[in-house]
């Protein structure tokens, strides 16, 4: 029988949320109110025992604690995001693609080497609690989540509830088939989504087009060793207007776009969101494919709905939906109003033209208020990209910005009302669903300040 210790009233709650994937293990320590306190990332080691598997996990896991000067039994609970079949009763592992885990009871090992509660779940369905709770899905009844990397996985919510299915084996759109007797796919079965569109299936298709004298530019990205083509090399690749990569990639994108037609006719989720490493890296190329082919959906509905968005939680989205799990392995879930809470934000006050504080800290330049309530200074060298104008803000600025899903971002344009959203900003905040107030600075401060939702803020005091 072990034994938790008691929280003390008020005590703020904290979690860890641990990503298990094939390349990398992601141990997060997460407030309650979702808030990632800290992360620590480290390779997942490969053809090894399950034991040295797990103490890596455990490595990732105190490390992440260590420093933020914790111990495991500050803890509340601890989900754990595993890529592939799992019992989550059991808290056992059934099997697992590509690392040698399947039998491992590793729930109940964790929970009762470190006394705390331990909560276990497929990593895409993960992802999609995650994306439902603070995502992108963040306001939906329902969604699917669809997550395009080395494979292609998802996951389905329904009123904050993951539909895992009969066998524990739901959501595993990857392996619908979408062309009979098209290419192997890794599970064994031919012409599965992720035999045609993931990033297994582009590189293969590149390397076939390489092989029939195409010309490229990832041979000089890559250095010559196409062995592996990661998702950042294919978006340097579409960046230089590379003829054979656009061609491979728009193929992917318009068979990601049936596949959510058919997620649409199937289940008819409120939303669908598209996330994982080829999504995150090449959504410039691929949403307006998707979007094309949804516009055009012949099968009306009785309503609005159906809409396809972009993950607003990127890289978070599997740890923090393994800690909403956890939550409710501990009798607290997030998704019932008597248990959400809400990060801490600072308070921000206007002092004089060029110079604000937060929280009785002065600055006097452009600032980052974070969704977990961190401040960071924004760098000139971030701001000028790709514009070369640090009055315009894009998309890759507002990827450091809205880390961690807020609902609204607050952009200070200045006393004199200069700074400004170009239109891939704009786009980049509509496909993730977060609203934007932009005012002058004293404006923006007040209404941030008064702002009860899970906010972000770029306020620029140079001018």
């Amino acid at each position: 029988m072990i034994s938790f210790r008691k929280r003390k009233a008020g005590e703020v709650r904290v979690y860890l949320g641990v990503d298990v994937g094939g390349t990398k293990i992601q141990a997060s320590l997460i407030e309650e109110s979702g808030a990632v306190r800290g992360r620590q990332k480290i390779s997942t080691p490969r053809n090894v025992d399950p034991e040295q598997v797990v103490a890596e996990i455990e490595v990732a896991m105190k490390t992440v604690l260590k420093d933020a000067g914790l111990e495991f039994g500050d803890l509340t609970a601890i989900g754990i995001a595993i890529p592939g079949v799992v019992d989550p009763a059991a808290g056992r592992v059934v099997v697992t693609p590509n690392m040698n885990l399947g039998g491992l009871a590793i729930g109940a090992i964790l929970s009762e080497r470190f006394k705390t509660p331990v909560a276990l779940g497929n990593d895409c369905n993960l992802g999609a609690l995650g994306e439902a709770w603070l995502g992108s899905a963040r306001n939906a009844k329902s969604m699917m989540s669809i997550l395009v990397g080395t494979g292609i996985g998802g996951g389905f919510v329904r009123n904050g509830k993951l539909w895992r299915g009969a066998r524990e084996a739901a959501g595993e759109i990857g392996h619908i088939i979408m062309q009979m007797g098209g290419p192997r796919c890794g599970c064994g079965n031919s012409g599965c989504f992720e035999a045609l569109a993931s990033r297994t299936a582009i590189e293969r298709d590149l390397r076939a087009g390489i092989a029939a004298g195409r010309e490229t530019v990832l041979t000089e990205i890559l250095k010559g060793d196409l062995s592996v083509i990661r998702s950042g090399a294919l978006r340097e690749a579409l960046a230089a207007g590379d003829t054979l990569v656009t061609e491979v990639m728009q193929r992917a994108a318009e068979i990601l776009g049936h596949a959510c037609l058919t997620v649409r006719h199937l289940i008819d989720p409120e939303v669908i969101v598209l996330g994982g490493g080829v999504i995150g890296a090449c959504s410039g190329l691929v949403m307006p494919i998707v979007e094309r082919i949804i516009d055009n959906d012949q099968l009306p509905g009785a309503r609005d709905g159906g809409h396809v968005l972009l993950s607003a939680l990127g890289d978070d989205a599997v740890v923090l939906g393994a800690v909403a799990l956890a939550c409710t392995q501990v009798g607290r879930n997030p998704f019932q109003k008597q248990y959400a809470v809400r990060p801490e934000y600072p308070q921000v006050v206007w002092r004089r033209f060029g110079e604000i504080t937060v929280e009785e800290k002065g600055y006097d330049r452009d600032v980052y208020l974070l969704v977990d309530g961190r401040v960071k200074k924004r760098k000139s060298s971030v701001a000028m990209l790709p514009d070369g104008d640090s009055h315009t803000v894009g998309p890759e600025e507002l990827e450091k910005i809205c880390k961690g899903g807020p609902e609204i971002l607050f952009i200070g344009t200045g006393e004199s009302n200069q700074l400004s959203l170009n239109d891939d900003g704009r786009q980049f905040l509509r496909q993730r669903l977060i609203d934007c107030e932009s005012l002058p600075t004293p404006a923006a401060i007040d209404a941030y300040n008064k702002s009860t939702r899970r906010k972000a803020a770029l306020l620029h005091v140079t001018c």
